[in-house]
């Protein structure tokens, strides 16, 4: 009986998931049709196959072009690949929670947790893309090393090498849970065992081969790969302080709120302990944890790293709902607090869902417009307007690149700093084919209404445009869902001379700006 009702839990548990993140797909595509920074970035990049883009691995770009390739370009095809990376991440920790802990209920805890942690529940659901599958990539490679502790057999190793292999694709930071998480199997005899099994070089080389493209693409690009190191703040002085700080500050807000109710309702969590002779699982996640957080203050001391971001926690960190429910006794929770907890959980989905939605189209109440208030498809009108129709679109900022490619998708957008123009098609003479003679520079006007120097100089290197006469356009449009809110966007339209290679001239295109 209690089997038969622990399976009925389960069903239920998975539905709940798969409708919850289809009605996220429902209402992304609803809310808006422009793409947010993350959304836009990979409608950018994914104008191409390439072993590599920008500073992040390319898998989630290469997997993006391909639904793109099956659904067409849009937000449908964006969003219905972020929610089902999301669902088998929740997936993933149910699955590893309940090999560890071989408690459904538990289990299903464990994974309804995460919606309590804002930078999955919320974060991840509003723009996160590579984050994202790196969080799905740890949560798979700890399931397939709890299965391997269970049957270390060449197709377990061959699964562990895959995953591995999406994890280096993915995000950087995966490295170093991986990383982690081997020297956590090598402190006990089973892992070793694991470890220096014959099959576990079949499945390293692997995990090296199938990235291999893009490993040697990073040691062609190293300055692209490595142009988001401003990111990481650093001081000389006053890391040894600062640096442990802001990580234990920003752990705590990692946790908030779901550290609070789970003291709430299972306080017996907080001071349990793992009875004598407990399996491997739960003491391989308790020590797994403890040793991520002493990676992290190494790497922040190493790196005198003196701000941590709390979304470089979240493929590490996810792990905490699984440690804290292997100090529950077996026998937890008790039905009512197990309910108790599933109504938070309903209500948490609840409260992101209309969240989400309230912050675009209640914008104009908050005072705070986000980017999916931007009014791409009047823009797009006014650029047709001006005369563009096809040609290559080029911006400073991926946001409006990305989505100007969306309004625009036979047109190719550029931005400077990754040599994207590299890709175009050219005739002889070296400027872009026939059809795309015209360039069509987007910049936002409240940065400057003249042209951007980067981008002056980046269509003199790109394209050897030096002499602009054209003045630039202002369009002004009202934010989606606002009342008199409006956005300034700079507009030039620059076009290019003829290939002289060329037997006859080509008609100019109406609307020059």
């Amino acid at each position: 009986m209690k089997r038969l009702i622990a399976q009925r839990q389960t069903l239920a548990f998975l539905l709940f998931l798969a409708g919850y993140f289809l009605l996220h797909i429902a209402l992304r595509v609803a809310i808006s049709p422009s793409l947010d920074y993350d959304e836009a970035e990979q409608m950018l990049l994914s104008q191409w196959l390439l072993p590599g883009y920008t500073e992040q691995p390319p898998l989630y770009t290469w997997v993006q072009r391909l639904l793109f390739a099956l659904f067409g370009k849009g937000v449908f095809a964006i969003s219905l690949l972020k929610n089902t990376l999301l669902f088998l991440t929740y997936l993933f920790v149910f699955l590893t929670a309940r090999r560890a802990l071989n408690n459904e209920r538990l289990a299903i805890l464990a994974s309804l947790s995460l919606l309590f942690i804002p930078q999955i529940g919320w974060e991840s659901q509003r723009d996160m893309t590579h984050t994202t599958l790196a969080v799905l990539a740890a949560a798979a490679t700890l399931w397939q090393v709890l299965r391997l502790l269970e049957r270390q057999n060449l197709g377990n190793y061959l699964i562990l090498g895959v995953i591995l292999a999406v994890g280096i694709l993915s995000k950087a930071n995966y490295l170093l849970f991986a990383a982690v998480l081997f020297i956590t199997l090598a402190t006990f005899a089973e892992g070793r065992q694991l470890l220096f099994h014959r099959h576990m070089a079949l499945a390293l080389c692997l995990a090296l081969l199938l990235p291999s493209g893009y490993l040697w693409w990073m040691t062609e690009n190293r300055d692209i790969v490595f142009s988001a190191t401003h990111k990481f703040k650093r001081e000389a002085l006053d890391f040894w302080y600062k640096g442990p700080a802001s990580l234990v500050f920003k752990t705590f807000l990692f946790l908030t709120p779901l550290w609070l109710i789970l003291l709430l309702l299972f306080p017996r969590g907080l001071r349990g302990t793992l009875p004598p002779g407990e399996a491997l699982p739960p003491r391989l996640l308790q020590r797994l944890l403890l040793f991520l957080f002493i990676a992290l203050l190494v790497v922040v001391l190493a790196g005198k790293v003196t701000y941590v971001k709390d979304r470089w926690l979240q493929p590490l960190l996810f792990i905490v709902p699984l440690v804290f429910f292997t100090r529950l006794h077996r026998d937890q929770p008790t039905a009512p607090r197990f309910t108790l907890f599933i109504g938070l959980a309903g209500v948490a989905a609840l409260g992101i869902y209309l969240a989400f939605a309230l912050r675009v189209v209640a914008a104009s109440y908050s005072g705070s417009f986000c980017r999916l208030n931007y009014p791409f498809a009047t823009i797009g009108a006014d650029l047709r307007a001006l005369g563009f129709r096809e040609g290559v679109l080029i911006s400073d900022d991926r946001f409006l690149a990305g989505n100007l490619h969306l309004l625009f998708p036979a047109s190719p957008a550029l931005v400077p700093g990754y040599r994207f123009e590299r890709q175009l098609p050219v005739a002889n003479s070296g400027l872009p084919t026939p059809g795309r003679r015209q360039l069509a520079v987007v910049w936002h006007a409240a940065q400057s209404l003249t042209l951007p120097d980067e981008l002056r100089s980046y269509l003199a290197a790109a394209f050897a445009v030096t002499d602009i006469t054209a003045e630039p356009r202002v369009l002004r449009h009202r934010y989606l869902f606002a009342r008199d809110e409006t956005l300034d966007l700079a507009v030039l339209l620059i076009p290019l001379p003829s290939p002289p290679t060329e037997q006859k001239p080509q008609r100019p295109l109406a609307g020059k700006g």
